[in-house]
């Protein structure tokens, strides 16, 4: 019952733990030059931050341009736009009936 064990442990092993190979080195085998520190920190630090940094830019310059954005509890400045409404809008406007104030809504400011 130790043989086949011992076998197998040869058979699958053995030829990992040889120094060389007695075909010849496979394709790849060859480790090839190492890169330098320097290059090390291009590719893995500095390209990759350059790359966060025109997001984080490009983010950035769209959150800008924007400009001001509506916040609930400060008044409303922009200028009044009408979805969907009349064709006219300057005469429905005049021929509108006052209605009665509703105060309160989402600010609580009953």
């Amino acid at each position: 019952m130790v043989l086949p064990a011992v076998l197998t442990v040869l058979l699958t092993a053995g030829p990992a733990l040889a120094d060389n190979n007695p075909i010849g080195r496979e394709d790849g085998a060859h480790p090839g030059n190492g890169i330098s520190i320097a290059r090390t920190l291009l590719l893995y630090v500095l390209i990759p931050g350059a790359i966060f940094a025109v997001i984080a830019l490009l983010a950035w310059l769209s959150m800008a341009k924007r400009g001001a954005r509506y916040r609930p509890t400060k008044g409303w400045s922009a200028a009044p736009i009408w979805f969907a409404g009349p064709s006219d809008p300057a005469a429905a406007v005049a021929g509108a009936e006052v209605g009665s104030i509703v105060r309160g809504g989402g600010s609580g400011s009953w």
